[in-house]
Protein backbone atom coordinates (compact mmCIF):
# COMPACT_ATOMS: atom_id res chain seq x y z
CA UNK A 1 0.00 0.00 0.00
CA UNK A 2 1.49 3.22 -1.11
CA UNK A 3 1.37 5.87 1.55
CA UNK A 4 0.64 9.62 0.79
CA UNK A 5 3.43 12.08 0.56
CA UNK A 6 2.43 14.55 3.59
CA UNK A 7 1.48 11.14 5.61
CA UNK A 8 5.32 9.70 5.27
CA UNK A 9 6.71 13.18 5.74
CA UNK A 10 5.22 14.01 8.81
CA UNK A 11 7.39 10.87 10.12
CA UNK A 12 10.51 11.99 9.56
CA UNK A 13 11.81 12.91 13.12
CA UNK A 14 13.29 16.06 14.35
CA UNK A 15 13.50 18.43 17.35
CA UNK A 16 12.94 22.05 18.12
CA UNK A 17 15.86 23.59 19.90
CA UNK A 18 16.39 27.62 20.94
CA UNK A 19 19.68 28.90 19.81
CA UNK A 20 21.82 31.50 22.02
CA UNK A 21 24.86 33.32 21.19
CA UNK A 22 26.02 36.51 22.78
CA UNK A 23 28.30 38.98 21.91
CA UNK A 24 29.24 42.64 22.50
CA UNK A 25 26.31 43.85 20.36
CA UNK A 26 23.88 41.79 22.26
CA UNK A 27 21.76 38.66 21.90
CA UNK A 28 20.36 36.49 20.15
CA UNK A 29 17.33 33.53 20.60
CA UNK A 30 16.49 31.82 17.78
CA UNK A 31 13.75 28.40 17.27
CA UNK A 32 15.85 25.93 15.27
CA UNK A 33 14.81 22.59 13.66
CA UNK A 34 17.91 21.26 11.15
CA UNK A 35 20.74 20.03 13.95
CA UNK A 36 22.09 16.98 13.04
CA UNK A 37 25.44 15.00 14.44
CA UNK A 38 28.26 14.76 12.02
CA UNK A 39 31.12 12.99 14.57
CA UNK A 40 31.65 11.88 17.63
CA UNK A 41 34.67 12.24 18.35
CA UNK A 42 35.70 15.52 18.55
CA UNK A 43 32.03 15.56 18.91
CA UNK A 44 30.44 18.02 15.96
CA UNK A 45 26.85 18.74 14.85
CA UNK A 46 25.59 21.05 11.65
CA UNK A 47 22.75 23.51 12.71
CA UNK A 48 20.58 25.51 10.42
CA UNK A 49 20.84 29.56 10.84
CA UNK A 50 19.25 31.48 8.54
CA UNK A 51 22.23 33.77 6.94
CA UNK A 52 20.82 37.27 7.29
CA UNK A 53 19.84 36.74 11.40
CA UNK A 54 21.58 38.54 14.28
CA UNK A 55 22.04 34.71 15.58
CA UNK A 56 24.14 34.26 12.62
CA UNK A 57 25.74 37.64 12.91
CA UNK A 58 26.71 36.67 16.58
CA UNK A 59 28.09 33.15 15.72
CA UNK A 60 30.40 34.13 12.78
CA UNK A 61 32.05 36.99 14.81
CA UNK A 62 32.11 34.72 17.82
CA UNK A 63 32.48 31.25 16.92
CA UNK A 64 30.20 30.07 19.82
CA UNK A 65 26.61 29.37 20.57
CA UNK A 66 24.51 26.73 22.77
CA UNK A 67 21.69 24.82 21.89
CA UNK A 68 18.90 24.61 23.73
CA UNK A 69 17.04 21.46 23.60
CA UNK A 70 12.97 21.66 24.28
CA UNK A 71 10.67 19.01 25.31
CA UNK A 72 8.01 17.93 23.12
CA UNK A 73 5.90 20.10 25.53
CA UNK A 74 7.85 23.31 25.09
CA UNK A 75 6.06 24.66 22.34
CA UNK A 76 5.05 27.78 23.85
CA UNK A 77 9.00 28.26 24.27
CA UNK A 78 9.60 27.32 20.44
CA UNK A 79 6.98 29.80 19.64
CA UNK A 80 8.50 32.90 21.58
CA UNK A 81 12.01 32.49 19.47
CA UNK A 82 10.27 32.50 16.15
CA UNK A 83 10.61 36.42 16.14
CA UNK A 84 13.87 39.44 17.61
CA UNK A 85 13.86 39.33 20.65
CA UNK A 86 16.18 41.86 22.81
CA UNK A 87 17.90 40.67 26.19
CA UNK A 88 16.08 42.18 29.03
CA UNK A 89 18.16 41.79 32.27
CA UNK A 90 18.87 38.38 32.84
CA UNK A 91 15.84 37.27 30.32
CA UNK A 92 15.33 37.26 26.67
CA UNK A 93 11.38 36.63 25.77
CA UNK A 94 10.62 36.24 29.46
CA UNK A 95 12.47 33.10 29.40
CA UNK A 96 15.42 33.39 32.31
CA UNK A 97 19.42 32.87 31.00
CA UNK A 98 22.17 32.04 32.88
CA UNK A 99 25.54 32.63 31.20
CA UNK A 100 27.64 29.32 30.68
CA UNK A 101 31.16 28.85 31.97
CA UNK A 102 32.02 29.86 28.31
CA UNK A 103 29.96 32.97 28.52
CA UNK A 104 27.02 31.54 26.25
CA UNK A 105 23.92 32.21 27.02
CA UNK A 106 21.52 29.16 28.37
CA UNK A 107 18.00 29.06 28.69
CA UNK A 108 17.68 28.29 32.82
CA UNK A 109 16.92 24.32 33.01
CA UNK A 110 13.67 24.50 35.12
CA UNK A 111 12.74 28.08 33.45
CA UNK A 112 9.07 29.64 32.37
CA UNK A 113 8.08 26.39 30.77
CA UNK A 114 11.14 23.82 31.74
CA UNK A 115 13.57 23.41 29.45
CA UNK A 116 15.18 20.09 29.18
CA UNK A 117 19.09 20.83 28.55
CA UNK A 118 21.87 22.75 26.90
CA UNK A 119 25.28 22.28 25.27
CA UNK A 120 27.51 24.71 24.21
CA UNK A 121 28.85 24.65 20.45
Amino acid sequence: MKMPKKTALRMIPYGIYVLTAESDAGTAAATVNWVTQTAFAPPQVVVGVKADSGAHAIIKETGKFALNMLGKDHGGVAFTFFKSLEREGDSIGGEPLESSPAGVPLLVKGGKQGQTTSFRC
